[in-house]
């Protein structure tokens, strides 16, 4: 059968006049009638400067693997990932790095490298076939994930047991029985392997419904983590929630509830959902209680996510440890109004994030329970009043409380004492009285002082 070439590609292969294949997922998705993905290329010798025809350009080149990442200089938006044959070792223990890489020109062994049948089936450019060494095609007609030599392709880079579960999920396909088993049994291999490499794979699977539109994709990934024992090696305190009982108004035990968060949970909270309730093993185990659990997770958020392990950006991971802290907040709905005014404009920046988490949290307990969760109407009832909800928002400045006679910490303090009675009366929140009252607290505290 043809697949859909892009222009660019059709006109690279002729110029270089020299077999260009299409391998991996392009070629996957065209036969299960899938979008298309990301376009690899391959093909039997070495491309660079020296040799790229005229009308494209090199964005990138990683030397010792063969791998180039080429742009059209005609049509920008078609990038093409190019990688010469290549034949490839490792050490035992998957470790993800070859340690020793030779570029050959047969595709016979090129294809031994590659992880999973389904994305070993070539397409020869210039000719419009397909070569399928491995039976991939097969595999594809069935919506099969199946790897040729399991026991080499998981030992060669243990990575490629989240990927199996990541292709899987995004895909839709089932996975062999015996790479299943294979991958269970080599669950071990991925403790090898570096906690940021993890995350971006863990990263894909929390959004693989989004990446070809097959629904619950993201659930799906991570229950196949869990069938294949990888969540131990991946986040050890989520692997431990496994089997956890909860209180009667959950009808599901602390993992299984924590995956219907995430199946819940709208794209951007799905990792604060899956690390929400990450604590709860750790407080039981030492209170037997749940008590806490929102305190204890935000550290092991923060310790997840910091530069010795997830490393994300320190904003986003500041965002998602906040989340698991507060996300137990007003819980009974029970909280005074005044508290609840100054809770919300603290986290004015996330409570819409915080509100969404709570629905999803609330949601997959199981029993589709109909409280009523506050923190937007608190908030949307401080903008209609148009409290101020950061220093900014003052009608009074740092510079005023100086001219006053403020020094040092007591600045701060007093815009800390005025922001709070602002949230409280809006008001307040006029610069005659904010200087009134400020200067009578002043007075205040400098008589006191004698």
């Amino acid at each position: 059968m043809e697949i859909n070439v892009p222009k660019p590609l059709i006109k690279l292969s002729k110029a270089l006049g020299a077999p260009i294949y299409i391998v991996g997922g392009y070629v996957r998705n065209a036969l299960a009638s899938l979008p298309p993905s990301d376009i690899d290329i391959c093909g039997p010798f070495l491309l660079d400067e020296s040799n790229l025809p005229e009308g494209f350009k090199i964005i990138s080149v990683y030397k010792r693997m063969g791998t180039c990442l080429i742009k059209s200089v005609e049509d920008p938006s078609v990038i093409m990932e190019y990688t010469a044959f290549r034949r490839e070792e490792y050490q035992p223990g998957g470790g993800h790095t070859p340690i020793k890489v030779e570029f050959v020109t047969d595709i016979s062994e090129d294809v031994l490298r590659r992880d999973f049948t389904a994305n070993s089936i070539y397409y020869d450019v210039a000719n419009s076939r397909l070569i399928d060494p491995l039976g991939g095609v097969e595999d594809v007609k069935n919506r099969r994930l199946r790897a040729h030599e399991a026991r080499k392709v998981f030992g060669s880079d243990g990575l490629r047991l989240m990927r199996l579960a990541r292709i899987a999920a995004e895909t839709g396909f089932d996975i062999d029985k015996e790479t299943f088993e294979i991958a269970k049994e080599s669950c071990s291999l991925l403790e090898d392997i570096t906690p940021n490499r993890k995350y971006e794979e863990l990263d894909k699977i929390l959004h693989a419904d989004l990446k070809y539109g097959v629904k619950d994709a993201h659930f799906r990934g991570l229950m196949l983590l869990k069938e294949m024992n990888l969540l131990k090696f991946i986040i050890p305190e989520l692997n431990d929630l496994d089997s956890l009982a909860q209180p009667i108004y959950h009808k599901y035990d602390a993992l299984m509830h924590t995956f219907m968060t995430v199946k819940e949970a709208s794209p951007r909270l799905r990792l604060a959902a899956l690390l929400h309730d990450i604590g709860k093993a750790k407080v039981f185990k030492e209170t037997g209680k749940f008590h806490g659990h929102d305190k204890e997770g935000a550290e092991i958020t923060k310790r997840l996510l910091g530069k010795d392990m997830f490393n994300l950006p320190l904003k986003e991971a500041t965002r998602v440890v906040e989340l698991v802290r507060l996300h137990m907040y007003d819980g009974d709905g029970k909280t005074r109004s005044g508290k609840m005014r100054l809770f919300v404009a603290k986290n004015s920046a996330i409570v819409y994030d915080l509100q969404e988490l709570m629905r999803a949290d609330a949601v997959a307990t199981g029993f589709n329970p109909s409280k009523k969760i506050r923190l937007i109407d608190f908030y949307e009832q401080l903008v209609k009043e148009k409290a101020p909800l950061r220093y900014t928002d003052l009608k009074i400045s740092g510079s005023e409380l100086i001219s006053i006679g403020y020094q040092g910490a007591e600045i701060k303090e007093e815009l800390d004492a005025l922001l709070r009675d602002c949230i409280l009366n809006p008001n307040l929140n006029k610069r005659k009285k904010l200087k009134e009252l400020s200067l009578k607290a002043y007075c205040t505290k400098r008589n006191n002082q004698l």
